[in-house]
């Protein structure tokens, strides 16, 4: 049976513990550097998502207050709607359901806009689910960011 100096495993497992180091640094830096690059872009998403969203729901209260006989360019409104509204679809992503819930809503109210605003309290209360649906979804992204989960 062979023996072993204490030189020898010491050796070994100097020899082994650099193996390890080599294979297993570049793993940990990479996931390291990959949360440090991809949460400041995500956080600019959500900034952006924010953005877009107050601005197409500020555009439907407007509505709301003014009436469509109050508004002076109802024309260059209900642009300005489809414009958000298309960049909204852009930065959704439409394989998350709550994503999906809210760019249904959003043709929904962008549509009844189209063709005139039937009941006033409905039209409300879509807006009021756009603003929840769009507080769970920035809820959402935020604890994804804030946890460093890619």
């Amino acid at each position: 049976m062979p023996t072993f100096e204490s030189s020898e495993i010491i050796s070994f497992l100097a020899m082994l513990v650099s193996l390890v180091a080599v294979i297993i640094g570049p793993i940990v830096t990479f996931k390291v550097a990959k949360r440090q690059i991809v949460s400041p872009i995500r956080q600019k998403w959500i900034d952006e998502l924010r953005e877009l969203i107050s601005e197409y729901l500020s555009e439907c209260e407007k509505l709301l207050v003014l009436g469509e006989d109050g508004l002076l360019n109802k024309e260059k409104t209900y642009t300005r709607l489809l414009y958000l509204e298309q960049k909204l679809k852009l930065m959704l992503n439409p394989k998350e359901e709550r994503h999906i819930e809210l760019l249904g809503i959003f043709k929904k109210i962008t549509e009844e806009i189209q063709h005139g605003v039937g009941n006033i309290i409905d039209f409300g209360g879509q807006l009021k689910g756009a603003t929840e649906v769009s507080q769970k979804i920035l809820k959402e992204e935020w604890v994804r960011v804030k946890s460093g989960d890619i």
